[in-house]
């Protein structure tokens, strides 16, 4: 049996997490919404700087590695405010961003963004923003392992009452049921259909 190791990320990781979700969601239909034909060519430089965006916020990283390999990946946001602004660095690697992939991309980006945050739940909870595990490594206990710790984070946070995340694929939300989980709201944006599910602690 392979022994699945969750733990914290470190800067020393972001080419090996770049990778991880770039394989993972090479053929998820908000990829598609978000560029077109041009995945290849533009979503290593978008996985960067949603790395660089969570660092920024103080996001939690979550690895899940078996044989000392990242294998999956989680990217969680704390019901706390940031203590600091970071307006001003996020529009910085935001301007990068666009000189790289072109402003349409992340005009698409941003208005997902927005329809996202408008549909978040009311009451406190941690964000499941990103959870990914290499397609070759699918199936064997690693995304399990990443929702666990997550759950755990919340039940033991002060006034989180759970944890929220999104899904476009009728076969994640049945996984994401297994584990507690429950659709709230479906909502469209440009034809892309959202279903925002969300977990009691």
């Amino acid at each position: 049996m392979t022994t699945i190791e969750v733990a914290h990320l470190e800067k020393k990781h972001k080419d090996d997490i770049v990778e991880v979700l770039f394989r993972s969601f090479e053929d998820y239909p908000l990829m598609q919404f978000f560029f077109g034909n041009a995945y290849q060519d533009s979503a290593r430089y978008y996985w960067k700087y949603v790395y660089d965006f969570a660092l920024i916020v103080d996001g939690i990283l979550l690895g899940a590695f078996t044989e000392g390999e990242l294998q999956g990946f989680a990217f969680v946001l704390s019901p706390q405010e940031p203590q600091k602004d970071f307006q001003s660095i996020i529009t910085h690697l935001k301007k990068q961003l666009i000189a790289i992939i072109g402003e349409k991309i992340v005009m698409r980006i941003d208005a997902y963004l927005s329809f996202q945050d408008k549909n978040k739940p009311p009451q406190p909870h941690f964000y499941l923003d990103v959870i990914s595990v290499d397609p070759q490594s699918q199936g064997k206990g690693l995304g399990k392992a990443l929702l666990s710790q997550v759950h755990a984070i919340s039940e033991q946070h002060p006034y989180s009452r759970g944890v929220a995340l999104e899904t476009q694929t009728e076969q994640n939300i049945a996984y994401y049921k297994r584990f507690g989980y429950s659709v709230y709201r479906i909502a469209e944006l440009d034809g892309v259909k959202t279903s925002f599910m969300f977990r009691h602690d």
